[in-house]
């Protein structure tokens, strides 16, 4: 199945900003004189997992209307538990291992969900800006 225009637009902007908060995340390690490469690539596993978790999580719901309710709800739960699981391993494993800072690995899977409130705060104030600026 295809993704969805949503799916992959709502990802795309969910991509930039989580890049964008881990370029600050980086410059505040490179302002503290603690940067190395292990800070970049853990912003980089971080990050992208929890990207494609929201791309995969978009992609269950997609497939899960087309079933039966019960069915749906069956399907996105197992997803979820799997999907966690998924991210559980690769964020452990981001600590792991001396590849990665662990605080930049934890930091930066905590971005995508920091993009979504803001992007939820932008459009609540964009949305309250057109229903003022209509005359009914």
């Amino acid at each position: 199945m295809k993704p969805d225009k949503t799916i992959l637009k709502e990802t795309g902007i969910l991509l930039v900003g989580t890049l964008i908060l881990g370029a600050i995340m980086i410059g505040v390690f490179a302002a503290f004189r603690r940067l190395n490469y292990t800070v970049v690539t853990g912003a980089l596993l971080g990050g992208l997992a929890s990207v494609c978790n929201f791309f995969l999580m978009g992609l269950t719901i997609q497939r899960a209307v087309d079933k039966s309710p019960e069915e749906a709800k069956k399907r996105i739960q197992l997803s979820y538990t799997v999907r966690m699981f998924a991210l559980l391993v690769v964020l452990g494993v981001g600590v792991y291992l001396p590849y990665f800072h662990w605080l930049a690995v934890l930091l930066s899977a905590l971005f995508p969900r920091v993009v979504i409130l803001f992007r939820s705060v932008i459009v609540k104030k964009q949305d309250a800006e057109n229903k003022g600026g209509e005359s009914t």
